[in-house]
């Protein structure tokens, strides 16, 4: 009989899988790929995932180690992720091993049960306390605990329905003092939802645009949704998502940042009957894994989530929506560095469902696959509710004294919303107080120790931070280079404008919302309440006012620098400015009264946004597109960057000059550099590039095997920390 060996995929930065022999007594024919196997590796027990079962090995037997136990009965990784997880692996050339533990909760990578037992919560009581009963157990002063009860004689809950139905720890606990209810455990049990009992309420009327994008966004297939803001995008979401559910079918929505997450979720739930589940970094490990299991039984009908829930399993996918599909935070910029949109796509091309791809200002590469017939595309051009689209205003200031960061027609402007009662949005995409501390003695700036860049001062910190590297030391009163006091803090950031709009306006209110103000857990939802109560006030944020949210009050969007994407070295730049401009547009006027968009700028004349403008972002990206075309930038053309780092000089880009030579040519590919990256040392590093392109995908993965080849075999390759990023946001 030959002997078998396990293929597993162990969680470690090598792009190889390992060989075991399966535990004694193992059945082998019940053993099926994507079951978790715990095995010996070094000095550790590791967490792999079983690739397949061979007889065939290219390890000398005697070397070849026993696995430690096998810990699922059935794969944890059905056939469609696991299916996802090899793709991914083989097209973002990363290890195996660490691409499926991406696509697990943190408790199953560390071995916990799938299927373990669930705490439930259940009435002591069969029937409804008589009035005595209540009166004896304080109930009709508590009428949150009796609703409770009312529910647990009906059917026990668990934490995850506990925390759906918004029942505080406080009111459960009282409940179980009182010993009306108690915590039981029972296996888990494939539960789904009652398809008959959907809406709460009723769904909006359509016009004409929403009907027809509805018709095709229910059919399988991708389908750009290509909307301008207030459109009416989220109800064609809500009425698509209505038809699969009405077909006991799940929903998988993404959305690019956590702060998003708790309003969309608030939206579905005022709308559907249905549980609707939250996946995202905020969560804890328990509750992640509670949402993943409920979402894999057909218990969670709607699941929304960030970018990693693209490997959230359900037990029946019926639709996946991508909202605000351009944005760069579904991109991973780290370890695994995958597209979560991407993914999206290629599981709704494997489940043979729907998948909606929505903005008002699309990338370039959705827009291209769209208008070429590659993926479907509607159109809504009007604002829902006969709301009107905002005016834009271009404000020229190379001519102009500025107060602090504003123009005297900008100021002029804002006051005349306040004095309306209306809010105000001030957008500049720079936190902190001031970009630079600048010595008037000397001239010194200063920078951070550890990377090429100027440190942020952070007014009520008191300190400077690093925004590449977190690197925060207190707020010098000595200049380090001549030992002056003379320091002075030069540029704006979002503390300073807060500070300079509470001396121009003292008597409004100023609600400030970047990374800062928003650190603490629940901080944007009590800022977000803050601002729709409607009363007069100036907004002040960053790009986290730029996604999603609906402040009916506010009339006017003020955008002070957006210049840097005219002159920055990333072709990207000039699309993500049209992108950044039109978002935060957006928030202008969403209701009956009509928004005003005022930019200022030193290039007011600029064709590229004038065109934005005047013409609209279909225009603007045309001509782009025309662009890209002409240079053979993507989406004409595929990329991947391969980023190299080292402690010492040097090393990185004779590491990467090594792989450069010892590649070999193709006619169809291109390899530039290596350069040093434009921040040449980051957090102590000194880091450099080589870039990768070809017209043809094929192409460029065989170079791409071909270099990762090398690169372990580089003389260097123990000195150096590198990566391959395909299809990189940030060349940069």
């Amino acid at each position: 009989m030959k002997t078998v060996y396990l293929d597993i995929a162990v969680p470690v930065p090598l792009r190889r899988s390992f060989h075991y022999l399966p535990p004694d007594g193992t059945d082998l024919t019940e053993l099926k790929p994507g079951t978790r196997v715990q095995v010996p590796f070094g000095r550790q027990k590791l967490v792999g995932i079983l690739l397949a079962v061979t007889d065939n090995t290219d390890i000398t037997p005697d070397k070849i180690k026993t696995a430690t136990r096998i810990l699922d009965k059935s794969p944890v990784l059905d056939e469609l992720l696991f299916s996802i997880s090899r793709w991914a692996a083989d097209y973002y050339q990363h290890p195996i091993g660490e691409v499926m533990h991406t696509a697990l909760p943190v408790l199953l990578r560390q071995g916990e049960s799938v299927a373990s037992r669930t705490t439930y919560l259940t009435s002591v009581l069969k029937s409804l306390p008589s009035e005595e009963e209540r009166q004896r157990y304080h109930l009709n002063r508590a009428p949150t605990q009796f609703s409770l009860l009312r529910k647990l004689i009906e059917f026990k809950l668990s934490r995850f329905d506990l925390k759906r139905l918004d029942f505080s720890s406080a009111v459960i606990k009282a409940l179980v003092e009182k010993g009306l209810a108690e915590w039981i455990e029972s296996e888990d049990k494939v539960t789904g939802f009652d398809r008959n009992n959907i809406n709460k309420e009723s769904k909006l009327k359509l016009n004409a645009e929403q009907k027809q994008a509805i018709s095709e966004c229910e059919k399988p297939g991708t389908h750009l949704l290509f909307g301008i803001t207030g459109s009416g995008k989220t109800e064609i979401y809500l009425q698509a998502i209505e038809a699969v559910l009405s077909e006991g079918k799940q929903a998988l929505v993404l959305v690019p940042e956590i702060g998003l997450t708790p309003q969309t979720i608030k939206r579905f739930q005022s709308r559907f009957h249905v549980p609707v589940a939250a996946l995202h970094s905020g969560l804890t490990d328990r509750e992640r894994l509670e949402v993943w299991r409920q979402a894999r039984l057909g218990g969670a009908a709607i699941v929304i989530g960030t970018r990693s829930a693209i490997f959230t399993p359900m037990q029946s996918t019926g639709i996946i929506v991508v909202d605000e599909e351009h944005d760069s935070s579904f991109k991973q910029h780290e370890g695994f560095r995958y597209s979560a949109r991407d993914l999206a796509v290629l599981r709704g091309q494997l489940e043979a469902i729907p998948v909606i791809l929505g903005s008002a200002t699309p990338s370039l590469e959705s827009y291209n696959n769209a208008i070429t017939g590659k993926y479907g595309l509607s159109r809504l051009l009007t604002r829902a509710n006969q709301a009107v689209t905002a005016s834009y205003q271009l404000i020229g200031i190379r001519q102009q004294v500025l107060d602090n960061g504003f123009s005297q027609p900008l100021i002029r402007l804002v006051g005349e919303h306040l004095a309306q009662g209306e809010q105000v949005l001030i957008f500049l995409n720079r936190r902190g107080f001031s970009p630079v501390v600048l010595c008037r003695s000397c001239g010194e700036i200063a920078g951070c120790t550890r990377c090429d860049a100027r440190m942020t001062y952070h007014l009520s910190l008191k300190a400077l931070i690093c925004h590449h590297c977190g690197t925060q030391i207190p707020a010098p009163q000595n200049c380090s280079n001549c030992g002056s006091a003379d320091l002075i803090p030069l540029g704006i950031g979002t503390q300073r404008l807060e500070q300079s709009l509470k001396g121009l306006f003292p008597d409004q209110k100023i609600i400030r919302i970047d990374r800062d103000s928003t650190r603490r857990k629940g901080a944007m939802e009590t800022l977000t309440l803050d601002i729709n109560q409607g009363d007069p006030a100036i907004l002040v944020g960053t790009q986290l006012l730029a996604k999603g949210h609906h402040f009916p009050n506010v009339t006017l969007v003020a955008i002070v620098d957006i210049d840097s994407g005219f002159y920055s070295s990333d072709y990207r730049a000039v699309e993500r400015m049209g992108q950044l401009i039109l978002q935060v547009g957006g928030r202008a006027g969403r209701e009956e009264k009509p928004g005003v968009v005022a930019i200022q700028t030193n290039f007011p004349d600029q064709p590229v946004l004038k065109t934005l403008i005047d013409e609209g972002y279909e225009v603007f990206s045309e001509y782009l597109l025309k662009e890209r075309a002409k240079f053979e930038l993507p989406p004409f053309s595929y990329q991947a960057l391969v980023r190299a780092e080292a402690i010492n000089t040097g090393i990185s880009m004779q590491f990467l000059s090594d792989l450069a030579v010892n590649t070999k040519t193709h006619p169809s590919v291109l390899v530039l550099g290596p350069i040093p990256s434009n921040m040449e040392r980051r957090a102590g590093k000194h880091r450099a590039q080589l870039l990768i392109s070809s017209k043809d995908r094929k192409s460029l993965k065989t170079k791409l095997r071909e270099v990762v080849s090398d690169a372990y075999g580089s003389r260097l390759a123990n000195k150096v920390k590198w990566s391959v990023d395909v299809d990189p946001l940030d060349l940069f």
